[in-house]
Formats: C-alpha cells, sequence, structure tokens
C-alpha cells in the first residue's frame, strides 16, 4: 500500500518536523510527495528542488530522499563554497558520509578549471573527485585528458593516469600517470613522460613542468631531440624565460646537421645566442676539430671556442695543450696560454712555450715564453730526428706557411738561438728552417754561429745545415767558415775557408771541401793513435775525407802549398790559424742548458 502527501514549500518556510534530524536539509520544492516503500519513509521532491547541507547547497529537478540519501535528477547542481561547482544529468548522494555519485554530463568547476567526464564520485567531506572512465580538464587554455585521475579541491591538484595527453599553446605532453596542480600550473612526472613543444621532444621517468613560469626539471633518464640533435643526460632542465638548457650528470649530446657530438658532466645550452656551456670532463668534437677540457665555452653560431683550465685542441694536423685556450673562427685567431704544447703531425715537430698565438687560415704560430717558467722563460721546439730528438729554444719562435695551398712549413727563431740533440748541438742569434727543403739556416747579428758534433766545432757567418730521411746529410759554412776538431782540447785540427761544405753519413763527416783561401792544419797520428807531426796546408780549394774521426784523404786543387812539420818542432802547443776559437761557453751540454 503506497500512502502519499503532496505539499508545497517556500524557501522560507520551514522543513517538517520529519526533517529536523536529517543532515540534508529542504530549503525549496514545488511539490514533496510522502510514501513508504516497504518498511521506508521517503520523500519525491519535484520542481526547483533546493537541498543543503552545511556549505554544500544542490540544485535539481527532482529528488527521491531516503533519509540521508537522495537521488537527484535533472540539471543537478552542487555549490560547495563559494569556487566549486558541480554539474550532472543525475546524482546519488549520501549525506551522512558527504559522497556523491555523478552520471551523465558531469562538470566540475573550480575557478577557472573545468573537469569534464562521465561519470564521478565526489567525496564532498575531503572535497576530492575521482573519475575511472575518462575524463576533460580545461583551464580555458590548457586540456588535460585521462582515464583516470583525482582531483583534490583545496589544493587544486589533480592525479591522472592511463593515457594521459596534456595539450597547451606551447607543447603537448603524453604520460601513464602525472599530477598536475591547476592553480600553480605546475606539473609532475611520475611516470614516462613524452613531452612536445615546438620543434623539440622530451622523454623523462620523473620531474616536474611549471607551465607558469616555463620552467622544467627532469630529473629521471631524461632524454631530447631537437632540430637533428639528441642528447641525454642525469637530469635535465628547462628555463624558458632565459630560453636556456641544462644537462647534469654524464651529459651527451649529437648534432647530425652539424655534425657535432658534445660529452662534459655538465652541458648549459643559450638558445637565443646559440651558445653552450661544458664543464667538467668536456669534450666537444665537430667535422674538423677536437676539444677536450674542465670548462668549455663554445659559440656554435660563429665557431668560436674558449677553454678555462687545462685543455686540448686536436685541429686538423696541429694539436695544442694548455691551461686556457681561445679561438675566433671567423678571424682564424687563437690564443693559448699557460704550459702550452703545439704539435705539428704533418711537420712532426711540437713547440712547448708559455704563451702562443696562432692563426688556422694562414697556418702562422708565435711563441714567447716558457713551458714552467712564464713570460720571462724561453719556448722550446723538439723533432725526432733519426731517432733520437732535437731541441731548440730562442727568445721568441715563429712559424707560418708560406703558400696557403701548399705543404710548406717555415719556422723562424730570434735572439739566442741554442740547439740540443745528444750528437749535435748549435748556437746562433737566430735561425729558420724549411719543411719544403729540410734545411735549418743558423744567422749571426752579433756572434758567429756555432755547431758542435762529437768533437768537431763548425762556424761562419751563416750555415746551413740539411736533414734527409729526418738524418743529418751536410752542413754549409758560409763566409769565415772555420772546421775545428780536437780528441784532448789541447791539440787542434782547423780548417779554414770562405766557404764549407761538410758531408755526413751515419751521423760523422766523412768529406769536407772549401773553397776560398783554404787553409788546413791537423795533426797526423801513427796507428797506435800517437801524433807523429803537423800538416799546413794553403789551396784555394781543397777536400778532405774522413774516417773514424780522423782525416784520411786530402786533394788539393790550384797551386797548393804545405809543410809537415815533426812533433818534436811542432811543439806542445797548438798552431792557431786566424781567428781560431774553441767555443765551450756557448755549447748546450744538456736540455737544461737551453
Amino acid at each position: 500500500m503506497l500512502l502519499a502527501t503532496a505539499c508545497t514549500l517556500r524557501a522560507q518556510s520551514p522543513a517538517p518536523a520529519a526533517q529536523d534530524t536529517q543532515k540534508l536539509k529542504i530549503e525549496t520544492a514545488l511539490l514533496i510527495e510522502n510514501f513508504r516503500k516497504g518498511d521506508r519513509e521517503m520523500q519525491k521532491l519535484s520542481g526547483n528542488v533546493r537541498l543543503r547541507q552545511e556549505d554544500i547547497l544542490i540544485h535539481c529537478d527532482s529528488a527521491i530522499m531516503n533519509g540521508d540519501h537522495a537521488i537527484l535528477k535533472g540539471g543537478v547542481v552542487i555549490e560547495q563554497g563559494d569556487t566549486v561547482k558541480i554539474f550532472s544529468d543525475s546524482t546519488h548522494y549520501r549525506a551522512d558520509t558527504k559522497q556523491a555519485d555523478l552520471l551523465g554530463n558531469v562538470v566540475l568547476e573550480n575557478g577557472v578549471q573545468q573537469l569534464f567526464t562521465s561519470k564521478m564520485h565526489y567525496d564532498a567531506a575531503r572535497k576530492i573527485a575521482d573519475y575511472q572512465n575518462g575524463a576533460t580538464m580545461s583551464n580555458g587554455q590548457s586540456r588535460l585528458k585521462s582515464r583516470r585521475g583525482y582531483y583534490h579541491v583545496n589544493e587544486k591538484e589533480i592525479f591522472l593516469q592511463g593515457d594521459v595527453l596534456a595539450t597547451d599553446p606551447d607543447f603537448t605532453m603524453r604520460t601513464d600517470t602525472m599530477t598536475f596542480n591547476t592553480e600553480a600550473q605546475m606539473v609532475r612526472f611520475v611516470a614516462p613522460t613524452l613531452v612536445s613543444q615546438r620543434n623539440s621532444k622530451v622523454y623523462t621517468e620523473g620531474g616536474f613542468y611549471d607551465i607558469q613560469n616555463d620552467f622544467a626539471s627532469f630529473d629521471k633518464s631524461p632524454q631530447f631531440i631537437r632540430d637533428g640533435e639528441r642528447g641525454y643526460a642525469r637530469k635535465m632542465r628547462y628555463n624558458g624565460t632565459r630560453k636556456e638548457y641544462t644537462l647534469e650528470g654524464s651529459a651527451h649530446v649529437e648534432n647530425d646537421k652539424k655534425g657535432e657530438i658534445t660529452d662534459a658532466e655538465v652541458i648549459i645550452y643559450f638558445e637565443e645566442s646559440e651558445t653552450m656551456r661544458l664543464k667538467g670532463d668536456a669534450h666537444f668534437r665537430d667535422s674538423t676539430r677536437d676539444i677536450r677540457g674542465e670548462d668549455i665555452s663554445y659559440d656554435s653560431r660563429n665557431r668560436n671556442y674558449q677553454i678555462s683550465g687545462r685543455g686540448r685542441v686536436i685541429d686538423g694536423d696541429n694539436i695544442i695543450n694548455a691551461d686556457s685556450i681561445y679561438y675566433n673562427d671567423a678571424l682564424g685567431n687563437g690564443l693559448a696560454t699557460g704550459r702550452v704544447e703545439w704539435v705539428d703531425t704533418a711537420g712532426q715537430f711540437s713547440v712547448l712555450t708559455h704563451r702562443m698565438v696562432y692563426n688556422k687560415k694562414s697556418d702562422y704560430l708565435y711563441a714567447q715564453g716558457s713551458y714552467d717558467g712564464g713570460e720571462s722563460g724561453r719556448p722550446l721546439m723538439k723533432s725526432v730526428i733519426d731517432g733520437d730528438t732535437l731541441y731548440m729554444s730562442a727568445e721568441r719562435l715563429t712559424s707560418f706557411k708560406p703558400d696557403s695551398v701548399g705543404e710548406e712549413r717555415r719556422l723562424l727563431a730570434y735572439r739566442d738561438v741554442r740547439v740540443y740533440k745528444s750528437d749535435l748541438q748549435a748556437s746562433s742569434d737566430s735561425l729558420s728552417f724549411s719543411t719544403r727543403d729540410s734545411i735549418f739556416w743558423f744567422y749571426k747579428i752579433d756572434q758567429t754561429p756555432v755547431i758542435w758534433s762529437d768533437t768537431s766545432q763548425f762556424s761562419g757567418d751563416t750555415i746551413g745545415m740539411l736533414l734527409k730521411n729526418k738524418k743529418m746529410d751536410r752542413i754549409w759554412l758560409r763566409q769565415n767558415s772555420l772546421v775545428i776538431n780536437s780528441e784532448d782540447e789541447i791539440l787542434f785540427n782547423q780548417i779554414k775557408g770562405k766557404h764549407t761544405t761538410a758531408y755526413f753519413r751515419e751521423n760523422e763527416v766523412r768529406d769536407m771541401y772549401v773553397e776560398g783561401n783554404g787553409q788546413a792544419v791537423y795533426y797526423a797520428l801513427d796507428d797506435k793513435g800517437a801524433y807523429i807531426g803537423l800538416y799546413e796546408t794553403t789551396c784555394s780549394e781543397m777536400r778532405l775525407s774522413f774516417g773514424n774521426n780522423k782525416v784520411e784523404h786530402v786533394r788539393f786543387y790550384v797551386e797548393p802549398t804545405g809543410k809537415f812539420i815533426p812533433m818534436r818542432k811542432a811543439g806542445k802547443e797548438t798552431k792557431k790559424l786566424e781567428g781560431f776559437f774553441w767555443e765551450t761557453g756557448r755549447r748546450p751540454r744538456s736540455l737544461s742548458d737551453l
């Protein structure tokens, strides 16, 4: 049996006594019908229904009420506080627990945020909404979609799961799980996520994105692809305000378009200026150079770089190690300072210095100061000759290629030039060397240039020294040539002339040709190596042959004159030709003398 009572209530009218114990109060309804269903007293409200529970106000077209439970239908609106509104086609509301299940075209509004779904559960006590059948959230600019989600209204934070898609005018984001704070516009990644922004894509498994401030931090296994460039690191950050990317922890970037590979502990890229800063075990490589150092700044637009702290650059045939290196590609100019080591792999020689200026386009370099002694020291050049290292030092060293298309390189040394090799030493005021003919030229400014080989001394106003196949081949003495040899530095063999050419085999003088005003003084030895006499010879031209560092044969040309003086008459003092000098102070005896 169904009993029904109908009445009309106004908003100001008190509710029936039966409602006083209920938590959900009836404020208005055009029609109220009371009826019994089984042993339950129920009510049906129709027309402009309005219900209230504390700060919760409910509007609908009709409602079936069973105590504190209500089934709401038609234009259902639940308002909570000043900001929360929830719209649905129908809702089951339990006032005892403040739980609502909403169906149909469900829309939750919280300020400018709107959540759209077809089915939602709302916990009004904790202000938490959740859905399991898919939903979209929008603030008018950004949109979020997912299969499941939990929206904490007070905190304005939504937790999304399952096929999550976030779209914004500036980016698109896909993931399986993430959280989003609608007020702070903060996205947190807690699962594999792909962020697409303009021409770039970022993959990460953890981190956050501050949409409002355009700042992102990708903290777990991040990777990116951007305009033919790809990279990864342990952590990545993006600052949209400064257009700055930061990769931290074993950072790696490759650019296929430019043929560039970059590695460092930290890589910072400034998008607007197209510059990079590499920190910690940094390595940059492109099609022409390989750069390593602790701190590298690189301008990819202008192809300029600077290394602060110890670094190395491999650029074509050249290798540079230094404490600081700067290079301007537009001008081709470079500057290296502090323990500079410059290696020419093509010419097979290197320079050690404190400060080096160089130009790649002209293959020019200028070295000053010593590797360890700073500005006041002397640069050092070294080259391997005949399996042994030849060292050369001077106050300044200059090298260049006179022809930009040729392979010839010239080396110039200025002021107090010193050369040391285990079997050869030299000293002069200045020097030049060309890889084209492999000839060293020693020049006189204040002091006569000198070359020493074993017990022999070669001098002249100008000296040429030819290397063939990295071995000593010959020496030219031009103007005031003088060759002196002595085993004991008491008696001296001497050969003097205007010009002299000495020919070497196996690093020993084997033939000598003297031109112009030739004079020779040499001591003859017997088979036991004892002195037997002195030969004095004068001739315009002469040729001498040597063996075991001794004169074995002499050939004279054009009216020679000469005499032999036995040792008892020659005396114990050596015979000295005019201009004789035996130099000991200038001769480098070791590498440290350079």
